[in-house]
């Protein structure tokens, strides 16, 4: 008979498309241009779960979808055009603006919901315009910022814990710790791809630099220097050590300089005595206040990081206490402490006058900085390059030997003498130690010095209220979180006209 036919030389043999079966899918509906009332909230936040589950993105936090409801059901437009434009690229269709006009569009959105504190809602519309154009940089470097920004808050807010949203509503109070932890490595993913969209951008070195510097996860110092010779490689900065902000490639570059070429630091060395008796005359009244003598208003010292404008320089301690006696900062004379060192300040007015210039320009501080033992100030680098510093010891009570000192870049440590000035660049790499020492040590009391930042001497803008335009007009559009506050900027036309 005749044998029927051997079917298993075709087990291996894969059915046609045609054939396959096909695993049934949910149909999903877009509740796109639907009026508000007509949406409910588990299609709402389906879009969210769809437009975030997309495998292209980085690893990015949930947002508070309780929020992102609330300011949409009793919103205006632009809550309703951010639901649809999500609908919009989920659904596939073409994006109805020229792309210069939609990321213009998108930007001035998040940047105003940024302001009035509703990051959610702003680092929806990134992840957006980042879906809609993948090679933009300017998308990624924005969910940086937000997230940033918002491991920031918390750190600094005083809460032991932060509630962390889920994208199934459920979230959960974890320590601010981790909270941190998990929006400080999504910042520096979403800046590292912007750096591999183009590596060319230096507001993303900037700060992927920064995050990294201010929360120091495993591997973050090598990982740092691996970054900065890539921003070198790529024409950013000339040299790894030296990572400005605002960077103005002609002025000379060197950690160290020497203080006697400067009148500046000759002249506070001579008056020395004057400005220590009346740093000892101010802490003495200090020690000496009555909790119970109301008339007495004597200002205390405040922790680095409290001024408005300051929130990053907080970020640097990374152990101790490090607070100042403001003089000059955010652009004026702060009269409060100032009537307790009259000739101090008398002083920074007749023979420092590129310190309290660049001081009201918004460039720079003059303060009394002080550290308590077991101190040490992060890595960094300063804001600029246009500007060199000045510390003049006030109150030294440990030399380099017992663990007192600064390092600048690679350069050997310096410590600080009580009358002398030391000057360095800090738009190079530096930090600052001062240990505590064995516990059987008695207390050494508080390292004190007089910092001025001071404009550089080859820099062409000095006090120039336009100063930073004029000279890096590369960063001067960009909002890099890292650099100086110029929203208190006093203009002098400007103070002219009113008076």
């Amino acid at each position: 008979g005749r044998k029927g036919l051997d079917y298993s030389k075709f087990d291996k043999i894969e059915d046609s498309d045609d054939e396959r079966l096909v695993p049934r899918q949910e149909a999903v509906t877009l509740p796109m241009g639907m009026p508000r009332e007509a949406v409910s909230r588990e299609e709402y936040d389906k879009v969210w779960k769809m437009l975030l589950g997309t495998k292209e993105l980085p690893f990015t936090p949930a947002p508070d979808l309780d929020q992102l409801w609330g300011y949409y059901k009793y919103g205006a437009m632009d809550e309703q055009a951010l639901l649809d434009q999500a609908c919009e690229y989920l659904g596939k269709f073409p994006c109805r603006l020229e792309p210069a006009d939609y990321k213009a569009k998108t930007y001035t959105l998040t940047k105003k919901l940024e302001v009035e504190g509703r990051e959610d809602e702003a680092r929806m519309w990134s992840v957006i315009c980042m879906l809609r154009f993948p090679k933009d940089p300017d998308a990624y470097y924005n969910q940086g910022v937000l997230l940033n920004k918002m491991c920031d808050a918390a750190k600094f807010g005083g809460a032991p814990t932060m509630r962390l949203p889920s994208l199934d509503g459920s979230g959960k109070l974890v320590p601010v710790e981790q909270y941190c932890s998990l929006f400080s490595r999504s910042a520096t993913s979403y800046y590292r791809r912007c750096l591999k969209v183009d590596p060319k951008q230096r507001p993303g070195y900037i700060n992927l630099i920064g995050c990294l510097e201010r929360n120091e996860p495993s591997g973050w110092y090598e990982d740092v220097q691996q970054i900065a010779a890539s921003a070198v490689k790529n024409g950013i900065w000339y040299n790894r050590w030296q990572r400005p902000p605002h960077f103005v490639p002609t002025l000379e570059a060197k950690p160290w300089h020497d203080p006697e070429n400067f009148l500046m630091c000759r002249m506070l060395e001579a008056n020395y005595d004057i400005i220590r008796g009346e740093y000892d005359a101010y802490i003495h009244r200090l020690q000496n206040r009555k909790d119970w003598d109301d008339s007495d208003t004597t200002p205390g010292l405040g922790d680095v990081g409290g001024r408005a404008g300051a929130l990053h320089d907080g970020g640097l301690t990374k152990s101790g206490r490090w607070r100042e006696v403001p003089l000059f900062t955010n652009c004026t004379l702060q009269r409060e402490h100032a009537e307790y060192f009259p000739e101090t300040i008398r002083i920074l007015q007749t023979h420092c006058r590129d310190a309290t210039g660049i001081s009201l320009c918004g460039g720079g501080d003059v303060i009394f900085s002080v550290l308590i033992p077991g101190t040490r100030l992060r890595p960094h680098c300063g804001p600029s390059n246009s500007r060199l510093t000045c510390h003049m010891g006030i109150r030294v009570p440990r030399t380099k030997e017992q663990g007192c000192y600064l390092r600048v870049a690679g350069e050997e440590r310096r410590g600080w003498e009580e009358g002398k000035c030391v000057v360095f660049d800090d738009s190079f790499e530096h930090e600052v130690f001062f240990d505590a020492g064995k516990p059987e040590d008695p207390y050494a009391g508080e390292r004190v010095v007089l910092l001025a930042n001071f404009w550089h001497p080859d820099f062409e803008f000095k006090n120039d209220p336009e100063w930073r335009q004029k000279s890096d007009e590369v960063m001067a559009s960009v909002d890099v979180e890292t650099l100086p506050q110029t929203a208190v900027m006093k203009v002098p036309e400007v103070a002219s006209a009113r008076s």
